[in-house]
């Protein structure tokens, strides 16, 4: 699994790597049981401690996105099963709010902002990898 860390982004190396993951499980490119590289495999691999890269595997545990085996190693979880409608729209008000409020505050068109969201949806859609 390769992940590029821009160390210039201003953007904290554990995000970083944890949108990574995430973005390629929604994409398709990570499917549900695909085996992640060792925490010291990947820290390696990224020029870090592995505690950076424990602590976003533990987050990114606690967010259901992957599981660990002990002994097997760390996987891929499938998608949580039966979310309701309402219960998804929950989970994601906070954030879209975000989004929405940071537009603005950035003085971003609405529309403009709605094209954006349209396109990254197309972008994982298509299997297209995030660029940093």
């Amino acid at each position: 699994m390769y992940i590029s860390i821009d160390h210039h982004s201003g953007v904290p190396v554990s995000p970083q790597i944890s949108e990574a993951i995430k973005y390629r499980v929604v994409s398709g490119s990570l499917p549900p049981g695909e085996r992640l590289p060792s925490v010291r495999a990947l820290a390696s691999q990224l020029h870090l401690n592995p505690t950076t890269v424990a602590r976003v595997y533990r987050q990114l545990e606690s967010e259901g996105v992957i599981y660990t085996q002990a002994g097997n190693g760390t996987f891929v979880a499938g998608r949580p099963p039966g979310l309701t409608v309402s219960e998804q729209r929950r989970r994601l008000e906070g954030p879209i709010r975000q989004l929405v409020v940071e537009a603005g505050r950035l003085g971003v068109d609405f529309d403009r902002l709605q094209d954006w969201v349209d396109a990254e949806v197309q972008r994982i859609e298509e299997g297209k990898e995030l660029k940093p």
